[in-house]
């Protein structure tokens, strides 16, 4: 079997267990609304009788726009059928992941403005006095520093392996062949650890009744997500330190080796996702102890912004929450460094033309 037809099979592979995966989503986001009780819509406190009138439809809508990502997908991956470019599948499989996400956030903040008109009228009031963690919250106060070196020392004894290889057989593959992957994987790696700091600085305010609750509940996702991100991270570094080795590995050996590490990679999978399950199931219960409450206006916010970008540099914040949802605010620093992230990520994949 060849690379290119061990990557095709990859491909595939990846794709079929996406589906699995994304069904167990879509089991897990059917019974979001209701997970605090008959008497909840998502945060919003409802009276006994909103399921059986109103807020049937609006529960009805909620779980048809579900099927949005699905509207987009089908069509794009009979095409890939069709034309034998398995190879972007993947890229269908990125696209998908980053849209589902998109899709459910504003999903769920418009079935909540929705459900807001028929919620228990003593709750749409803001909350009286609000709190503040003074404490610094630092990057090496989340951050694992034996996973550091080991990550660094991956990094680096991956990309020597490559360039002895390269400039050992350079007749066998063009640069861009070698070295491709290898960069964009490090460029990935740049994304998450950006991700990671802004998890770790993300600060909001809090009600101070049931301000316990509060802070455990968000401290507690917070570990969660940096261990999300600490696994994709190691992943890529393994991913890494493949590559010079399927490299350097005899047309007769591809087939073993994928199998090996696919098998490994399976068992890894399996894994997590039971763990990422039980720690949902966790964070789920921090969650409903934590009573969901208004936060106030402050800044004048839910009049400036528009609603999904805008531009406010009298509010610092990252995301504001306006009259149509929330808006991602471009005068953030984070959001620019973001956004030339993006820029910087279609400008490397268009150099390196990976896919093709």
């Amino acid at each position: 079997m060849s690379l290119s037809q061990t990557f095709i099979q990859q491909s595939l592979i990846f794709y079929v267990l996406f589906w699995i995966i994304r069904v167990n989503g879509c089991v897990r986001r059917w019974r979001q609304p209701l997970l605090r009780g008959p008497e909840w819509f998502f945060s919003v406190h409802v009276h006994p009788d909103f399921y059986s009138s109103a807020g049937k439809k609006l529960l009805q809508h909620y779980r048809m726009r579900m099927f949005i990502p699905f509207a987009v997908e089908i069509p794009l991956a009979i095409a890939i059928f069709l034309s034998g470019r398995f190879s972007l599948l993947i890229w269908l499989i990125l696209g998908l992941t980053a849209l589902i996400h998109a899709n459910h956030l504003v999903s769920v903040d418009l079935a909540e403005r929705q459900a807001r008109r028929f919620g228990v009228a003593e709750d749409g009031q803001p909350v009286a006095s609000l709190m503040f963690s003074l404490t610094p919250r630092r990057l090496r106060d989340y951050t694992n520093q034996k996973l550091e070196i080991a990550l660094a020392l991956s990094t680096v004894i991956a990309i020597a392996w490559l360039v002895r290889y390269y400039l050992d057989a350079p007749e066998h593959y063009t640069w861009r062949f070698v070295f491709g992957r290898p960069a964009f994987l490090l460029y990935i790696q740049a994304g998450l650890l950006f991700l990671k700091r802004g998890i770790v600085g993300w600060r909001t305010p809090i009600p101070q009744e049931h301000a316990d609750e509060h802070f455990r509940a968000r401290e507690e996702a917070r570990k969660f997500y940096v261990k999300m991100i600490e696994w994709q991270r190691i992943s890529t570094a393994a991913a890494l330190l493949f590559w010079p080795v399927l490299l350097r590995t005899s047309p007769a050996q591809w087939r073993r080796l994928f199998n090996m590490w696919f098998l490994l990679w399976i068992g890894i999978s399996i894994a997590l996702t039971i763990w990422i399950e039980l720690e949902r199931k966790r964070l789920r219960d921090l969650d409903r102890r934590a009573r969901p409450a208004k936060l106030p206006d402050f800044l004048g916010e839910s009049g400036n912004s528009r609603w999904p970008v805008c531009y406010e540099p009298s509010a610092p914040m990252l995301v504001l929450k306006g009259t149509h949802g929330y808006s991602l605010n471009l005068a953030n620093t984070l959001a620019q460094i973001g956004a030339a992230y993006v820029a910087g990520l279609i400008t490397l994949i268009a150099l390196l033309r990976i896919g093709h």
